[in-house]
């Protein structure tokens, strides 16, 4: 239980700091609102490619990768919603 919690934490921490570093390049450009879509995109495809790999790897009984994959595109994607939100509303 103890190495999946901290799989689990892990995930979420490497999330955002990946999300961190995608959003500051996206705003540090003259067309952020663009650039913003497109990083928006790529972290949803990547959130769904990664969340599909954490099935997988869940339904194999590797809890501890499942933990960190599955925690890994909540942050990213939570916040892309919020800027997105932001940015065109």
């Amino acid at each position: 239980m103890r190495p999946t919690l901290i799989a689990g934490i892990g995930g979420l921490v490497i999330g955002h700091i990946l999300w961190l570093i995608g959003i500051s390049i996206a705003t540090n450009g003259a067309d952020v609102s663009f650039w913003v879509l497109i990083v928006s995109a790529v972290i949803l495809v990547l959130a769904a490619a990664i969340g599909f790999l954490a099935w997988r790897n869940y339904r194999l009984k590797r809890m501890v990768w499942a933990a960190f994959l599955g925690c890994v595109p909540v942050s990213p994607v939570i916040f892309t919603l919020i800027v997105l939100g932001v940015t065109y509303l």
